[in-house]
């Protein structure tokens, strides 16, 4: 088993993605709906063509982090503030995705990292949803100083699986 933790971090530059990166965050998308179907997916991304490309544009016009290396994308973490006014006080990470080259080097760590100092001025609370089998992406929101607080069973089925799913909550210091 290889421990993700123990390599060096990546001399990698993380920036926020732009919709001039469509293209870029399209291709990453694709690679992670393809290895990990349980995982990622949204119902743009089920039906495809315009609305998935609107979905992006979308996602892509608030807070999306790209990690490149070599000038090619290795991983992307989005941030989004709750839309409802009582829930303003909490942000919600989705689509973090590191491209296999990029594990074990510390470029999940670094997008994690960033979206939670851009989260602390926003937001008292960050939530996010990881499914259980994913150990990888557990241990790295552990030490990124989120906890588990529950369980959502049978949160994705594909064909006769199920997947369960852990929340996960990190307190920002306000």
């Amino acid at each position: 088993m290889i421990s993700h933790a123990a390599r060096p971090q990546a001399d990698v530059e993380i920036r926020r993605l732009t919709v001039d990166d469509l293209d870029l965050f399209r291709d990453i998308r694709a690679e992670a709906l393809r290895t990990h179907p349980q995982t990622f997916g949204s119902p743009e991304e089920d039906e495809g063509g315009e609305a998935m490309l609107a979905a992006y544009r979308r996602w892509l016009d608030g807070m999306v982090l790209g990690a490149f290396e070599c000038g090619g994308l290795m991983g992307v973490a989005g941030f989004y503030v709750s839309p409802d006014r009582r829930s303003q006080h909490r942000g919600h990470i989705f689509t973090v995705y590191v491209r296999e080259e990029g594990r074990g080097k510390g470029v999940g760590d670094r997008l994690i990292k960033e979206l939670l100092a851009h989260a602390e001025a926003r937001v008292e609370q960050v939530h996010l949803a990881v499914l259980l089998e994913s150990t990888a992406a557990i241990n790295t929101y552990k030490r990124n100083g989120f906890e588990i607080y529950g369980t959502d069973p049978a949160a994705v089925r594909m064909g006769e699986a199920t997947y369960h799913k852990y929340f996960m909550v990190r307190k920002l210091g306000h």
